[in-house]
């Protein structure tokens, strides 16, 4: 058997609402290289654990400053709403995303959880601007894995902005 190191897990109860923050202190912890949680930093869009943050429609000025936000993660998930934009109401899954972008499913994990916290800090939401859900998947190795979808008002109002450049 091989000595290369294997990470051992621990289960820990974490409140709901942070569960967001701690993947993502745990990503920065890591590097964003040797974790990829269980579940979406997607925050849910209702608000049973009392969040204070809204749940706010995304707009094309929203939109146009999404586009000009300097952060790389940030621009790595402008990335994943071009490709989302193109395709609206179709489900992409994170294995397609990571591959279109030729990005490790680990960094696109990071980029997430760091656009999550951009997000709330500088939008004062807790809602993307797409939606996810958990379903089976076709991937090897994987029974189940997320899917990401771009309503088509929401992409109209994305490709309304790129073209305003």
């Amino acid at each position: 058997m091989s000595q290369e190191f294997q990470p051992q897990f621990v289960s820990v109860p974490v409140p709901i609402q942070y569960v967001t923050q701690v993947y993502a202190y745990l990503a920065e912890l890591t590097g964003a290289t040797t974790i990829t949680p269980p579940v979406s930093t997607v925050p849910p869009l209702d608000s049973p654990d009392g969040d204070p943050l809204p749940v706010v429609e995304w707009t094309v000025e929203d939109f146009r400053r999404l586009m000009i936000e300097p952060l790389s993660s940030v621009q790595a998930i402008t990335r994943v709403l071009d490709l989302l934009a193109k395709q609206p109401d179709m489900r992409v899954s994170y294995t397609a995303l990571a591959q279109h972008l030729d990005i490790e499913k680990k960094s696109l994990q990071g980029n997430l959880s760091a656009f999550t916290r951009a997000v709330r800090k500088h939008y004062n939401r807790r809602n993307w601007p797409m939606t996810w859900a958990e379903a089976p998947t076709s991937e090897p190795d994987l029974k189940s894995e997320f899917f990401y979808t771009m309503s088509a008002p929401v992409a109209e109002r994305w490709l309304k902005a790129r073209s305003q450049g």
